[in-house]
């Protein structure tokens, strides 16, 4: 008989205990299988991809090492400095990572900061930025536009991380990108987190990674049903181009996508 495997719990990782306080709170009993095995090479220092589909908990497994990582600077650091930048494809996307990094690092007070640039209030974010926070979430773009106009300065930072890495040159971002990885010190930690290795990643990873580990959950090909949502919008046949066009235009679907039609006629009216 098979001994069961013993799973790395997470005050087996060296965590702050403020940071196990507020995995606690979040009623987070053990780590998922992605969180296991990223978070100590993680706290390593080793580069990383993150190849897990949404929902294994790939937010925490670079988030929790990354608030460790800057807790452990701050012990000596005599300096305010902007530690970890975490580049998203979308506005919604950053402010599902920011808000997450808040909820993990919620015991730590004032001790680490974290400010999102994905939102349009561009004057209330260059006065956040003078305060330098710890962490800055943002769309590449967003991200570019700040650094060319002088309004924060990346020569500290100590990690890198590009999440849904697979979509952010699919959504246009691969200029803004590679520009701004100029802007960064020439010494860094880089975590690309992905559901798929795409050749857009691949490229990714030749410019910031050096010798990563890649990590691949194995996952069922069918998504547990636990994992989906579905929703009915009933319409009339001549308004379904122009709910489909918003669903699209204001990124309410992300990913890829599969539309069904019942003929032909009906797919050109869609395209």
């Amino acid at each position: 008989m098979m001994e069961e495997r013993k799973i790395l719990q997470f005050h087996e990782m060296e965590l702050d205990d403020r940071i196990l306080k507020a995995i606690s709170k979040l009623g987070w009993t053990e780590p998922t299988l992605i969180q296991e095995a990223a978070i100590p090479l993680l706290l390593e220092g080793k580069d990383v991809i993150v190849k897990a589909r949404t929902g294994s908990g790939k937010t925490a497994a670079f988030a929790l090492p990354l608030i460790q990582k800057i807790l452990n600077t701050k012990m000596s650091a005599t300096e305010q400095c902007i530690s970890a930048l975490v580049l998203a494809p979308s506005k919604e996307l950053c402010q599902q990572t920011r808000v997450a990094i808040e909820q993990m690092s919620e015991n730590c007070g004032k001790v680490l900061r974290v400010i999102d640039l994905s939102s349009s209030d561009v004057v209330a974010q260059r006065h956040v930025l003078s305060e330098r926070p710890d962490v800055v979430v943002s769309t590449p773009a967003k991200m570019l536009n700040h650094l060319q106009a002088n309004a924060l300065n990346l020569k500290n930072i100590e990690t890198l991380v590009v999440d849904e890495a697979d979509l952010v040159f699919s959504f246009g971002f691969e200029k803004e990108f590679k520009k701004i990885v100029h802007y960064l010190p020439p010494i860094y930690q880089a975590v690309l987190v992905s559901a798929t290795i795409t050749e857009e990643v691949i490229d990714i990873k030749s410019i910031i990674l050096k010798n990563p580990v890649v990590l691949r959950l194995e996952e069922p090909e069918l998504v547990p049903e636990q994992q989906l949502s579905h929703q009915r919008i009933i319409a009339e046949e001549d308004d379904k181009p122009a709910i489909l066009y918003a669903l699209l235009k204001l990124r309410l679907i992300r990913g890829k996508n599969v539309i069904f039609v019942n003929s032909v006629d009906r797919c050109y009216k869609q395209v």
